[in-house]
C-alpha cells in the first residue's frame, strides 16, 4: 500500500469531538482502491491483571471497538470515509485503521502502515495508534443554538431605503446615478430599515446583517471614525436601539459589521499621529514604518488622502489605501478599545452577532481574547469571520462561530457562470467536485454554522453570473437553502437584482412592478420548507449520482425524521433519468406541490428543471 493512499491526521477536520462523548473520524483514501474501512478505537487504559497471580498488566482487547466506516464523500483524487464513535464516557481514544484493498487488509496507524496478515498482533500495537488524548469540555467547539435555523438578509444601509426622505440632507435621487465612488450618497438609513422590518418578515428572513453602521466619510462605512457612534446620515444610536427592539419583536435576529483590522483616516488616534508623530500617545496603535519620514506626505482632498505609489506608503494600511490605517491589534490600548466598542454594543444594544472585517489578518491571539470578552457578556452571540478561504484554524472553539462560506460560493458561481468562450466553468462533474472538497474541510457541526451566500456587497450578483436567466438562479437558490448552515440572500437578490463586481451596492427597488414576483415568491417558498423540515438544514449530504445521470444534480440531505431528495438539471434538453433505488416505489411528498406521489423507474427534467421530494422516516441525523 502507498503512503500517499491514506490521508488522516488527529485533532483535525479528520478527528474531532463533536460532543461531550463523541467524535467523529474521517480518513480519505485515493479513489475508488479501497473497498472497505473500518475503525478500531479504545481507552488506552483499559488494562486487565493476567491471571497467573503476577503483578502484570495486559490491554484489554475485548474493550476495542469496531466500527465500519462509510463512504461520506468522493472527489476526483479521494474517498473520503466517516465514522461516529460515541459512548466516550472516559474521554479517551486511541485508533486504528484496519483498510481493505484489492482483497488484502492492511494496519494503518499514525507511525505504520503494513499487511495485517502478516502482522496480527501490531493490531493491538497501541504505539501506532492515533491519539485523541482527552475531551475536554472547555475545547468544544460550540456555536448559539439558534444560528443554525436562521435566514440571514443582508442589508446595505445607504442603498436600502431611505426613510426619512424630507429631512433636508444632500443626497441624490434614488436609483438615479451609477454607483462608482464611495463618497455617492443615496439616503438609505437605519429608519428605513425599521419601516421594512414588516417585508423582511414576511419574506420569511430571521437575521439582518447590516455592512458598517458607524460614523464614517464614506457610504460603505469601512473606514470607521467613531466605532461608538451610529453615523449621523444613518441615524444614532436611539435609531439602532429602535431598529433591534422591533426586529425581535419580529423574531429577527441583528448582526453588525465590525473593522478591527483598520480604521479610518479620520479617526481621532491616527490624526493624533498625523499632527504628533513619534510623540503621539497613539503613534503605538498603528504601524508607522519610517520614523524619519512624514506620515502620509500625499495629496489630501476633502479630508481624505489620496492613492499613492505603494513605495510613498510610510505605514500599514489595509490593502495599500491610505485612508484605512491598519490597527496594532497586539497594542494593549488599541486591543481594549476595540474590545470595548464591541462589548458596549452587545451589552447596551442587545445586538446578536458580529460580522468581523478582513478577520484573517487580525491575529489569532486577538480573536481569541475577544471571545472570551464578548460570550462573558452574552455567549449566545455569534462571531462570524470574513474569511475567503478555509478556515479551520479560526473555527476551534476558541475564535469564530463561523466565516462567510465564500468556498460554498465559489463552486456555485462556476457551475453557473460561463467563460469568454460561452462554456460553462464547471460541468456538473466539476461542481461535485468542489462541493465535496467543501463538505469535508470542516467538522459536521461547524458544517451547520457557516453562512453560506450567493453574492454580498463584495462579489457579482447571482443573476449576472447566470446571465439574467431567473430559471438557473432558482437553481442556485435551492443549493443554498438545501445546503449545510445559514443562507443569507443580499438585498435586492430576492427580486431579481442584477449587478457586477463594480455595481453590486444598488439602490433596492420598491416599486413591486419593477421586481421580478416570481422569484420573490420562489425564495419565500424555499425559505417556508427550510425552517419547516429538517433535512433542509442537516449536515448529512450524499451525492446519487451514477454514471448515466452524470449532468444531473441528485442528492440527499438525511434528516431526523425524513430524507430530502434533490434533483436538478442547469440548461440542456428535456431529459429521462433514472429514480434511485431505494426510492423506487416509494411514497413520498412532492416539495413544490406539496402532494403525496409514488415514483416509478424514471423522472423528466426540462431545461433548468429541479424536483425535490421528502420521505419521512428514513434516515437519523448526524
Amino acid at each position: 500500500m502507498s503512503f500517499t493512499t491514506i490521508l488522516h491526521q488527529a485533532k483535525s477536520e479528520y478527528a474531532y469531538a463533536y460532543d461531550e462523548n463523541t467524535l467523529h473520524l474521517r480518513l480519505k483514501t485515493t479513489k475508488g482502491k479501497v473497498q472497505r474501512v473500518e475503525v478500531l478505537a479504545l481507552d488506552p487504559f483499559n488494562w486487565i491483571p493476567r491471571n497467573d497471580g503476577s503483578m502484570i498488566y495486559d490491554l484489554d482487547k475485548k474493550s476495542i471497538i469496531r466500527s465500519a466506516m462509510e463512504k461520506e464523500q468522493v472527489t476526483e483524487e479521494y474517498d473520503c470515509w466517516f465514522a461516529e464513535i460515541g459512548n466516550q464516557d472516559s474521554k479517551r481514544c486511541k485508533y486504528c485503521f484496519l483498510v481493505e484493498e484489492d482483497g488484502k487488509e492492511f494496519i494503518v496507524g499514525c507511525h505504520d502502515k503494513m499487511p495485517y496478515a502478516d502482522n496480527k498482533e501490531e493490531l493491538y500495537n497501541l504505539f501506532n495508534y492515533y491519539n485523541y488524548p482527552y475531551i475536554n469540555e472547555e475545547d468544544l467547539y460550540k456555536a448559539p443554538a439558534w444560528v443554525e435555523n436562521t435566514v440571514w438578509y443582508q442589508i446595505f444601509p445607504e442603498r436600502f431605503c431611505n426613510g426619512t426622505p424630507n429631512d433636508g440632507r444632500d443626497v441624490l435621487e434614488w436609483g438615479s446615478e451609477e454607483l462608482d465612488g464611495a463618497l455617492k450618497k443615496f439616503g438609505g438609513n437605519l429608519e428605513g430599515i425599521i419601516q421594512k422590518l414588516d417585508y423582511i418578515q414576511k419574506m420569511g428572513f430571521t437575521g439582518i446583517y447590516m455592512t458598517p453602521i458607524f460614523e464614517s466619510p464614506s457610504s460603505h462605512k469601512y473606514d470607521t471614525t467613531d466605532y461608538f457612534k451610529v453615523d449621523p446620515e444613518f441615524g444614532d444610536n436611539e435609531t439602532l436601539g429602535r431598529l433591534v427592539e422591533e426586529a425581535h419583536k419580529r423574531g429577527i435576529r441583528v448582526m453588525l459589521d465590525a473593522v478591527f483590522n483598520h480604521c479610518g483616516y479620520q479617526h481621532p488616534f491616527w490624526q493624533d499621529v498625523l499632527k504628533k508623530g513619534k510623540d503621539s500617545e497613539y503613534y503605538d496603535c498603528f504601524y508607522v514604518l519610517d520614523e524619519s519620514m512624514p506620515v502620509f506626505d500625499g495629496e489630501i482632498v476633502d479630508g481624505l488622502p489620496q492613492e499613492v505609489p505603494r513605495e510613498r506608503l510610510k505605514y500599514r494600511t489595509f490593502a495599500y489605501t491610505p485612508a484605512m490605517p491598519k490597527w496594532n491589534t497586539g497594542n494593549p490600548k488599541v486591543r481594549n478599545y476595540l474590545m470595548d466598542a464591541a462589548c458596549y454594543w452587545v451589552e447596551q444594544y442587545h445586538i446578536d452577532g458580529w460580522r468581523l472585517d478582513v478577520s484573517n489578518e487580525v491575529s489569532h491571539d486577538f480573536w481569541r481574547e475577544f471571545r472570551k470578552r464578548i460570550k462573558a457578556v452574552n455567549s449566545d452571540v455569534y462571531i462570524l469571520g470574513e474569511n475567503w478561504d478555509n478556515s479551520l484554524p479560526w473555527l476551534q472553539g476558541d475564535q469564530f462561530d463561523a466565516v462567510m462560506n465564500y468556498e460554498f460560493a465559489m463552486p456555485v458561481w462556476n457551475y453557473f457562470k460561463k467563460d469568454e468562450k460561452g462554456s460553462f466553468i464547471y460541468a456538473a462533474k466539476e461542481f461535485r467536485n468542489g462541493v465535496s472538497k467543501v463538505l469535508t474541510s470542516y467538522p459536521r457541526h461547524v458544517a451547520r454554522n457557516m453562512f453560506n451566500l450567493l453574492e454580498s456587497h463584495d462579489t457579482e450578483r447571482i443573476l449576472n453570473r447566470t446571465n439574467g436567466d431567473i430559471e438557473m438562479a432558482k437553481l442556485a437558490y435551492i443549493f443554498l437553502f438545501t445546503f449545510p448552515g445559514a443562507p443569507c440572500v443580499y438585498y435586492g437578490g430576492e427580486i431579481g437584482m442584477r449587478g457586477g463586481e463594480h455595481s453590486n451596492r444598488q439602490c433596492m427597488i420598491w416599486d413591486p412592478k419593477e421586481q421580478n414576483q416570481e422569484l420573490s415568491q420562489f425564495v419565500r417558498e424555499m425559505i417556508e420548507l427550510r425552517k419547516n423540515h429538517d433535512s433542509f438544514r442537516t449536515a448529512q449530504f450524499q451525492w446519487l449520482n451514477q454514471e448515466e445521470t452524470e449532468e444531473c444534480l441528485m442528492f440527499k440531505k438525511i434528516g431526523k425524521k425524513e430524507t430530502l431528495y434533490v434533483f436538478m438539471q442547469k440548461e440542456g434538453e428535456k431529459h429521462r433519468y433514472p429514480v434511485p433505488l431505494e426510492l423506487r416505489g416509494r411514497e413520498c411528498v412532492d416539495c413544490i406541490c406539496k402532494e403525496k406521489v409514488f415514483l416509478g423507474e424514471t423522472f423528466e427534467l426540462n431545461r433548468n428543471g429541479y424536483q425535490m421530494y421528502l420521505l419521512p422516516d428514513f434516515g437519523q441525523e448526524s
